[in-house]
Formats: structure tokens, C-alpha cells, sequence
């Protein structure tokens, strides 16, 4: 069952189960997630910050800029959520993929080295979440 539009749901944690059709978005944890929108029922998360996804808010509605590329689930599905619509994209092929993780790795070590993720006024409430989502994922994969 393919998945067309996506319900915002703020939250603090992440339900034990994601439901299709939700986004869930933790501002707390700079983290947003939700069930592949291809009908797979693989959890997709998406980091929030500069160097991997920013959200974008009008009103009710949300939007993820970059689109979502499960390039590492079966279905490799490649999608963008505009306006809580999902929009489906093109088929990358495996050179396209290895290229866009290439880009996205770089983009995160440029982020990280500018000391953005470590300095500022909130950069120990940022490491307080960082050990939280840590222990968060841990606990997720260890359900796997």
C-alpha cells in the first residue's frame, strides 16, 4: 500500500510502533521518522540539521528538503514529502546513489568541522540529546 500523504505528529519519543501515514517529528531530538512511504513498512529516519534534513512548517503542513532515498531497503524507494504530500521521485541508479552518499558525506563533515554541532549556547543540551537518541537507537535495534 503505497503511502500519499503524511500526517505531522509532534512528539517528545517515538511510539514503540510508527504508524503508516505519520510523520513523527521530535524537535527535541532534532529527529523526525515514519514508516516508508512505499507500503515496505521499513522506519525511516531522517536527522534534522543542516547537513542532512531541514523541515520546513506552513501552518499544518510540513515539508523534508532533501528527498528521502531508501537506497537501503529492498525497495530503494526515493521520495520527497511536500506539504505532508509524498511525492515519488525518479529511480536512481547505483552510480547516482554512490554519488548523492558521497555529497552527503562530505556535507556532514564540512558541518561537524565548522564546530556548529559542538559550540554554541546550547551545545550541551545538543550532546544531553545525542546520548539520549544514542540510547534510544541502541534500544530500537536491540528490539531487531
Amino acid at each position: 500500500m503505497r503511502i500519499q500523504e503524511l500526517t505531522p505528529v509532534d512528539v517528545e519519543h517515538f511510539p514503540d510502533l510508527l504508524e503508516d501515514g505519520v510523520l513523527y517529528i521530535s524537535e527535541a531530538y532534532e529527529l523526525a521518522a515514519h514508516r516508508c512511504c512505499c507500503g515496505c513498512g521499513e522506519e525511516v529516519m531522517t536527522p534534522l540539521n543542516p547537513a542532512r534534513w531541514r523541515l520546513y512548517r506552513s501552518g499544518a503542513r510540513v515539508s523534508l528538503v532533501p528527498s528521502i532515498g531508501n537506497w537501503k531497503f529492498a525497495c530503494r524507494s526515493h521520495y520527497w514529502i511536500r506539504n505532508n504530500r509524498v511525492v515519488p521521485s525518479y529511480d536512481m541508479s547505483d552510480e547516482e546513489i554512490a554519488e548523492v552518499i558521497e555529497d552527503d558525506q562530505l556535507a556532514r563533515e564540512k558541518y561537524f568541522a565548522t564546530g556548529k554541532a559542538e559550540h554554541g549556547p546550547d551545545a550541551k543540551a545538543r550532546r544531553t540529546r545525542s546520548t539520549e537518541l544514542k540510547d534510544w537507537i541502541q534500544r530500537l535495534l536491540a528490539r531487531w
